[in-house]
């Protein structure tokens, strides 16, 4: 019994990775309206690695980035990323929130939407 028990968790982990979008960028858009890209709070640069646009959608995607600090804000070139990703479609950025990787605490999503001019 003790065995099921443990594995339960693990199945429950493994059908919300591979059902649609994932669970911070599902979290991020129920709980906000959002912030325009250009107002959102930011601070400093990301220098770990390379920021990665994923989990890409008509409505939005994310940026997975590593940071240095925990100040709040996110990074300055996060920021331009997302908005230079959402002028390319002729829409603004719209920054929703963010979140940590479960595993790794210094491994941050940014997740975006891109909205027309009008419905900002």
């Amino acid at each position: 019994m003790k065995k099921r028990v443990m594995s339960l968790p693990v199945i429950i982990l493994f059908v919300a990775a591979c059902s649609g979008p994932d669970v911070s960028t599902r979290v991020t858009s129920s709980l906000s309206r959002g912030v325009l890209a250009v107002e959102q709070k930011v601070q400093g640069k990301t220098i770990i690695m390379t920021p990665n646009v994923e989990d890409i959608t008509d409505k939005g995607f994310n940026i997975r980035y590593m940071e240095l600090s925990f100040g709040s804000g996110v990074p300055v070139n996060i920021r331009d990323l997302a908005i230079d990703q959402c002028e390319s479609t002729g829409k603004v950025a719209v920054f929703m929130g963010n979140s940590r990787g479960l595993v790794q605490f210094n491994t941050v999503k940014a997740h975006y939407e891109c909205r027309d001019i009008g419905t900002s």
